[in-house]
């Protein structure tokens, strides 16, 4: 590496722990959406759009997309504001929140399911390869799921993980000519879609593995979507600390996670209906024919490449907030464990449990951060306690907000009593309000009692009212 690249790769590394300046921000509103699409626009809303196409008409599917990302969105969006005010990182800012270990335990969970979105986004990189491979007669190992897609996936890995080492720069530079590129060839494929087979046709069909009752279905589309839409809690930071301002933090975060990724999940929903399965590398060419389907599968590749390598930055640079005297390559290294989930197809097929998984987890943290952050912390926080080990307000009893994580605790027992994700059993309620959205004001409301009570009562872990604190 140049000294230049490794002097750029250093610095965002620093910015990682400490403040970024207001004068020192890199990304405008177009960067900043340019981020977020692209990051967004990968596996997992291809997927999540083609499992709620397979078991929901045209209508109900692009409703639930629709809903059950926007609105998870729309609540942790305000997160936005805080990381672009004070320039942290999500794990440096959910101090104030959490306390310094309740902050790592959060850390230690972000980094353990961001193997899962890697594995996830590189093993379809792999299965859109052998879809290539078939395609021009390759030979059949290669073209296979068991032994072709793990190998694209792992190569995918090394390249994805060799841009990361490169730092923000170069992902700026491949973000810039990749996601445009990716926006047109969907843009063009939902254009050839009705143009070819027809507006009625396409509005007309019916899921191909539908629920015994279409309200069933809709509740559960619907919480595959919230799973994906409070997925972007851990990541809100990260990008929003080098946001010029909190107007382009917060328009940006909640367009491009919230709007703007729906219409490749939208696209993914329709192809399903079209075709007849959720799997994006298999109706590609089917819906899109053999130039809009090979066209299809090179957007998938550079989708997938392109999450690839922001996740795996992401996890490395909060690592870096955790040990900071870690060398860069070092924090990389802890993304190597992915590798060996991208070996089986296992975890790419069960991601609607995945994605169940992370809407109690996501949706249980996100209640307790937004309720702390705008009707305790009253959207403000002291920085210099962000940074003080031993002392300060956030301190807590050691260390650890537990009224934080009683909540939690007790929003994840909701969860599971309204949805089982394992064995995809509905509770009682299930059907009328899903399990992720009720998680989080669940978790919200228990978490305000708690610290409302622990204040009358005078407990000496709650906080004293706090106070504007800017710091540099």
């Amino acid at each position: 590496m140049s000294a230049s690249r490794e002097q750029s790769v250093q610095r965002e590394v620093f910015f990682g722990i400490l403040p970024v300046l207001r004068g020192e921000r890199q990304f405008g509103l177009l960067d900043f959406l340019l981020v977020q699409v692209g990051f967004g626009i990968a596996a997992w809303s291809f997927l999540v759009g083609g499992y709620t196409g397979s078991v929901l008409p045209a209508g109900p599917a692009i409703a639930a997309i629709l809903f059950g990302n926007a609105i998870p969105v729309f609540l942790i969006s305000v997160l936005a504001v805080l990381y672009a005010r004070y320039g942290v990182d999500t794990f440096i800012g959910a101090r104030a929140i959490l306390g310094p270990r309740g902050s790592n335990i959060f850390l230690i969970i972000f980094a353990v399911l961001n193997l899962g979105w890697i594995t996830i986004a590189c093993f379809m990189l792999g299965e859109s390869v052998i879809r290539v491979v078939a395609a021009f007669g390759g030979p059949e190992w290669l073209a296979s799921r068991t032994v072709g897609a793990p190998i694209f996936a792992l190569v995918a890995f090394a390249i994805a993980w060799w841009l990361a080492l490169q730092g923000p720069i170069a992902i700026r530079l491949f973000i810039r000519v990749g996601v445009p590129a990716m926006v047109l060839i969907i843009l063009g494929l939902i254009f050839y879609i009705f143009v070819h087979n027809g507006v009625s046709a396409v509005w007309n069909a019916q899921p191909p593995s539908p629920y015994d009752s279409p309200v069933r279905g809709l509740a559960s589309a619907i919480e595959w979507n919230v799973g994906l839409g409070f997925s972007w809690l851990p990541y809100i930071g990260q990008w929003n600390r080098l946001a010029r301002d909190e107007r382009t933090a917060l328009i940006g975060t909640y367009l491009g996670w919230g709007v703007l990724l729906n219409v490749a999940a939208i696209l993914g929903a329709l192809t399903a209906l079209l075709v007849g399965t959720y799997e994006p590398t298999e109706w590609m060419i089917q819906a899109g024919g053999p130039l809009f389907g090979l066209f299809g599968l090179f957007m998938l590749i550079l989708a997938n490449l392109t999450s690839a390598t922001v996740l795996i930055y992401s996890q490395s640079l909060s690592i870096k907030t955790l040990f900071p005297n870690w060398k860069w390559t070092t924090a990389l290294l802890t993304t190597v464990p992915a590798a060996l989930l991208m070996l089986t197809p296992a975890v790419y097929d069960r991601y609607t449990a995945f994605l169940s998984y992370i809407s109690f987890i996501m949706a249980a943290y996100g209640g307790v951060m937004v309720a702390d952050y705008v009707f305790i912390q009253r959207f403000h926080i002291s920085l210099r306690d962000l940074y003080r080990q031993h002392a300060g307000r956030y301190q807590y009893l050691a260390g650890l907000n537990w009224e934080a994580y009683v909540a939690i605790v007790l929003g994840g027992v909701f969860y599971f009593w309204t949805y089982d994700p394992a064995n995809d059993r509905a509770g009682p309620l299930f059907t009328y309000l899903t399990a992720g959205i009720p998680t989080f004001f669940l978790t919200a409301v228990v978490y305000l009692a708690l610290t409302y009570v622990t204040r009358r009562l005078s407990v000496p872990q709650a906080r004293e009212k706090v106070t504007l604190e800017r710091g540099t």
